[in-house]
């Protein structure tokens, strides 16, 4: 974290003279910009309970026993959260040290268990998208979730054979189990999927939660020989509660990175966008319904770079209040674009790249939050 160095005025007596202080440059603006307007807000419409929207929901069969697989089946198992707090699990082995370039927590957690050369990893993504039996827009038409919510779960954890999705119960929660037919590893590798799940919260918000194991006899399996690391991992996922973390989804600030001492990098969002924040800035995305995911706004604080490749379209802007010329690509589908401002605080860049992958008036949603970026006072 950077501070500002205040600059220190030398009074010094000669022949009757004040020598002056060199000028400093003036601070960067701390004005707050209104929220721009959402030009295809949600609407909460729940038919979750009306006739033929939803098939009926059985618990999530759990193997009586102790299902083997490897040594695994054995591990103590404790409590634990997944994406800082969203949801609560029963599950053996403990977070991984985060690597460098790892998706920040609230995005991506995992939890890693390792027994007799085998491990079982439980991974758990924030989707940022939303339950469309419970919301809806105007701008695009979405099937029920019995519908998106497998489409979804094949086309995130592909496998060989057919994976078959049923909905299911957890507690209170609805779920979404995904189990591939015989589960194994690609060609060459040793990491195996052998549960995916989708899980909707009573907020809207959904959350995959997908299974793996990995090790040398993973490798070479087949047939129903991971079988086992299937009944292991619906023994876990049969413990998933809802944590007590809520997204903030309220129209307003979302502070994204650390300028000095006392001020922040922000910006003003209307309803429904989340921001998560990074060692070295954030991302912020705004939920929809599933199957309408729009893109996101990244913004990096650190050494100035070049514009990503293929930037070869340019519209005037403007970033922290000053005018810039965004470079990027656009498309009927979304594109691209990116612009940089320096930060006179702390001798930094703002880098700011806005990537929209369904439509063109969502780019330009998201240019438009993106410019409200702005130094302000904590």
């Amino acid at each position: 974290m950077n501070r500002f160095t205040l600059p220190l005025l030398l009074l010094a007596a000669c022949g009757g003279h004040v020598t002056k202080p060199a000028a400093t440059p003036e601070p960067a603006p701390t004005v707050e910009v209104a929220a721009p307007t959402d030009g295809a807000p949600n609407t909460l419409h729940d038919r979750r309970d009306e006739p033929g929207v939803r098939a009926a929901a059985k618990p999530l069969a759990v193997a009586k026993g102790t299902p083997k697989c490897g040594k695994l089946g054995a591990v103590a198992a404790a409590d634990a959260e997944l994406l800082e707090g969203r949801l609560k699990v029963r599950a053996p082995g403990k977070a991984p040290e985060a690597l460098p370039d790892a998706p920040p927590a609230a995005e991506e957690s995992r939890l890693v268990a390792t027994a007799k050369g085998m491990s079982l990893a439980v991974v758990a993504r924030e989707t940022f998208q939303l339950d469309p039996d419970l919301y809806e827009t105007a701008d695009g038409k979405v099937a029920t979730l019995d519908i998106e919510a497998p489409k979804f779960l094949k086309a995130t954890f592909p496998t060989e054979e057919p994976m078959t999705v049923t909905p299911a119960t957890i507690g209170k929660l609805r779920a979404y189990v995904g189990r591939p037919a015989h589960p194994s590893a690609p060609p060459g590798k040793d990491t195996a999927l052998v549960l995916a799940m989708l899980v909707a919260q009573d907020d809207g918000a959904l959350e995959s939660v997908a299974f793996f194991v990995r090790g040398e006899s993973v490798r070479n399996a087949t047939g129903a020989e991971l079988d086992g690391c299937t009944r292991v991992a619906e023994r876990i996922a049969a413990t998933i509660e809802p944590g007590s973390r809520q997204l903030d989804r309220a129209a307003g600030r979302r502070e994204v990175a650390q300028v000095s001492n006392d001020e922040v990098l922000a910006l003003t969002v209307p309803s429904d966008w989340v921001a998560v924040r990074g060692q070295e800035g954030a991302h912020l995305t705004k939920l929809r319904p599933l199957s309408l995911y729009q893109g996101s706004i990244h913004i990096t604080v650190g050494a100035a770079g070049p514009a990503p490749e293929g930037a070869d379209a340019v519209a005037s802007g403007k970033l922290l209040g000053k005018p810039v010329e965004w470079r990027g690509k656009t498309t009927p589908k979304g594109g691209f674009l990116y612009a940089t401002e320096p930060l006179e605080a702390n001798g930094k860049t703002a880098a700011v790249l806005v990537k929209a992958t369904r439509q063109q008036k969502a780019l330009d949603e998201m240019r438009g939050v993106a410019e409200t970026l702005a130094v302000v006072k904590r």
